[in-house]
Parts: C-alpha cells; structure tokens; sequence
C-alpha cells in the first residue's frame, strides 16, 4: 500500500512539472492580433509576444519595414521616417521546431495633435467651481484655444497653469468667450495645462464649446486652422509670444550700442534677420531720427489712444554716408544700401522704403526679458490682429477700425487686455475649423498636418 502511495506521489509531480514547463500541452501561436499604429519622428516599440509550444522561441520577419524601424528577438523599434502602410509578417518557431506566422500591416502616420480633456461637474449647480483643463500625452510646445463659456463667468485671478506655459489670457463678456495663446519653454508631454474658476449665472449643467490649434516638438502646427476669432488690434501677436517665450530669462544687448561695437543700434532685433538700414543720404530727403526713449510706446496703427505700450521704436539716429563714383561702399550697410545717386552705372535709386522693424522681446530696454516685458505685450496683444487668422466671410466686410464703419474697440476686459471690436457669429464659416460642443474630451483642431 505504501508502495501504491509513493508511486502516485511521484506521478503528480511529474505531471505538475510538464505542465508548467511553457505550456507544453498548448500550441504555439503568437498572441497579438494587431500592430499599433506608428508616427513620423516619435519613438515607436511593439512586442509580439508568443504562447504555448516548447521554449526558447525564435522570430523572423518577412517584408519590408519602414525606414528608421528595425525588428529584433520579437519587437519592432525606433524612429520612422516615411509615412504609409506596410504589410509585415511575423514568423515564430519554438524547440520542437513548430511554427506559426501571422500578418499585420503597420500603418505610419502624421503625429495626432493633443486632446484636450476638461474636468467638469457631471449635474446641474449654480455654484463656483473649478474646471482642469489636461492635455493627452502628445507633444506640445504651443496652443491657442478658444473656449465659449455660455452663463458661465471666469475669474482670471484664479487661473493656475503649468509652470512652463508663458500664456496671454482674455475673456470677452459680451461674446462669453475665452481667449487663451500660450507657448511652453519646454515640450509639454501631458498633464494639466490650466485649471479656473467658473461662476453659472443660473443653475446650468456646465458645457463649453471649444477650438483648438497646437504645435509640435519642431513648432510647427498639427493643423492648419487657428480657432476662428474676430479681428482686433495690437502691436504684438502670437509670433512675438512666442520669440518672448524662446528669450525669457536670457539677457539681451541694448539697443542703443552702436553695431560695430556688437550691440543694435536701433537696426537689429532678437533672434531675427537684422534690418535694412535707413536709405542713404544724397538729393533725397534725410530721415527723420527715432525717438530714442527706451520706454515702448504704441504705434499709431495698432493704438487706441490709451497709450499702452507697443513694439519699442527702432531706427537709426542717422543714415550712412553716400557712395558715389569714387568712393565705393566700405561696409556692409553701405553695400546693403544699394549705389549712390551719382552712380552712372546703376539706375536713379527709388523712393527710399521705410526699414522693415525686428520684434525685440525686451520690451523695456532693461537688458533682460523677463515677465516685466511679458506683462508689456499683454496689455498690447491682438489675438487675431487685422483678421488675419481665418476665412473672411463672403462678402467680405470693412475690417474693424476702418473708414468703411468699423467699429471702435470698446476697451478692457477688467484683464489687461482689449475685447475684440466685434463678436464672431455662431454660424461656422466654410474652412473654419467648427467648435465641439462638449463637456469631457476636445480634440486638437482639424484638417491635415503641414
């Protein structure tokens, strides 16, 4: 009887054994039925495990990969360089020499913008709360969004962001919108972006209707339409955030510094093109000096008469000396300049054209650009400057500001910033990107990646 015992003992552990050794009772198959999808520049990995069979286990691949892609002991890695769709078969074999093989194609893609997701109450309340605004895990380094906030009334003072996002906010009453641009000094992968307070002018179940525009970790857009916004007027516009954003923190050289000394001399900017000097001096009239304050002061097409502060004034304080037959240009300005008039090899000059100014993002001339001068270009930035941002309607109406019955702006938001001069209809324009009537999820725009 003992013997019986021992002998069914040893019988159930051997059994225990086979069994645990990788599945020998199960045929080998490989256990994924889908590859996931790929993207332009982003790192990619996908496993294609197997089960069942008898370890160790040896894969093959049969096909072509895209390019920056490469398959190894089972998964596929890197960087793909080339969009579309390829077909791929993945062969495993194990140690009683089974095989199995599937097919998948992978597809490469342009990256998908970001999703916005907002946090929301779920019922009906007339009470204060706080709405989180979180990005999905794509990359960003720059959004501009548009959010209608019908009865729902933000407070600005209570707006928390993320710590790398340099943003200009407004919200126009009248419209019950929100305006907000912002850059990142650093790519943002997901998270929250901005939370704030909402106030229900009734008991309402919170809704927003949302547009959307990001950028990529190269800066350029994912989409190619910004949100629909109406035209209003500043000196200084979503490129000029973001040439501030790029400098903040760093130290800049004076204006004032004369160029062969390695400053500006009111002709350079800020990690932009230098300027065309002042045409050159001779039978046509001198050019007038700028003023050389270093307060900014508002260009008289961007201003509304409340003396806010615009794009510092730039201009040298004199023009270069004349060339002429006997004296040929001895500098670069003066050979950017263009030929004297008494050139009898080159055609009469033209009438002299005012130099093209360089956004410099130190905006007060103290050396450093810091949130000093970001607090300047928010009190002078044009969320949609001239209208420029959009699909006109047809027909085509007077631009705001105009002789044709444009409206004047009616002033501040209580936020810093000028309302646009008039509010935008509800109806979407053909090519405009429409806004998403949501509460939870809001993708990144429309249309295709540049």
């Amino acid at each position: 009887m003992r013997i019986l015992v021992a002998l069914f003992a040893a019988a159930v552990l051997l059994a225990g054994c086979g069994s645990s050794d990788n599945e020998a009772g199960e045929p080998l198959r490989i256990t994924v039925r889908s590859a996931p999808p790929a993207y332009i520049g982003e790192r990619y990995e996908a496993k294609f495990p197997a089960s069942g069979g008898v370890r160790p286990y040896n894969y093959e691949i049969d096909g072509k990969l895209p390019p920056g892609l490469s398959f190894n002991n089972g998964r596929l890695s890197g960087t793909p360089r080339k969009k579309g769709d390829y077909k791929i078969t993945i062969i495993v074999s194990d140690a009683a020499l089974s095989n199995r093989s599937a097919s998948f194609t992978l597809r490469v893609n342009d990256p998908p913008p970001p999703e916005l997701h907002a946090k929301l109450p779920e019922s009906e309340t007339e009470a204060p709360f706080i709405a989180v605004f979180t990005l999905s895990e794509r990359p960003a380094t720059a959004l501009r969004i548009r959010l209608a906030v019908k009865d729902l009334k933000p407070d600005l003072t209570s707006l928390k962001t993320a710590p790398d996002l340099v943003y200009v906010i407004r919200y126009n009453a009248k419209g019950q919108t929100i305006d907000l641009d912002g850059v990142f000094t650093k790519t943002f992968t997901g998270g929250e972006v901005f939370r704030l307070k909402l106030e229900p002018a009734r008991k309402v179940r919170p809704k927003v209707k949302v547009q959307t525009q990001f950028y990529d970790a190269k800066g350029s857009p994912y989409t190619k339409t910004p949100p629909k916004r109406p035209a209003d007027k500043g000196a200084y516009s979503f490129e000029e955030l973001r040439a501030l954003a790029a400098a903040l923190g760093k130290k800049t050289v004076p204006r004032d510094i004369p160029p062969e000394l390695g400053g500006l001399g009111g002709l350079g900017g800020f990690g932009g093109a230098p300027l065309q000097p002042p045409p050159p001096s001779g039978n046509s009239a001198a050019t007038p000096p700028a003023d050389s304050s270093s307060a900014p002061k508002r260009s008289p097409a961007s201003g509304d008469g409340s003396g806010t502060s615009a794009p510092p004034q730039t201009g040298s304080s004199s023009a270069p000396p004349a060339t002429g037959p006997d004296k040929p240009p001895s500098s670069p300005e003066e050979r950017a300049a263009g030929p004297g008039p008494g050139d009898k090899n080159s055609p009469a000059p033209s009438t002299p054209s005012v130099p093209t100014q360089s956004f410099h993002p130190d905006l007060n001339s103290d050396g450093k650009v810091d949130a000093a001068d970001l607090e300047l270009l928010r009190k002078d930035y044009a969320f949609n400057p001239g209208g420029r941002y959009g699909v006109p309607s047809a027909p085509a109406k007077p631009a705001p500001g105009s002789e044709d019955g444009g409206k004047k702006s009616p002033g501040d938001s209580g936020n810093g910033m000028r309302e646009p001069d008039e509010e935008d209809p509800e109806d979407t324009k053909p090519g405009d990107m429409p806004p998403k009537d949501v509460d939870g999820i809001f993708p990144g725009g429309s249309g295709t990646h540049p």
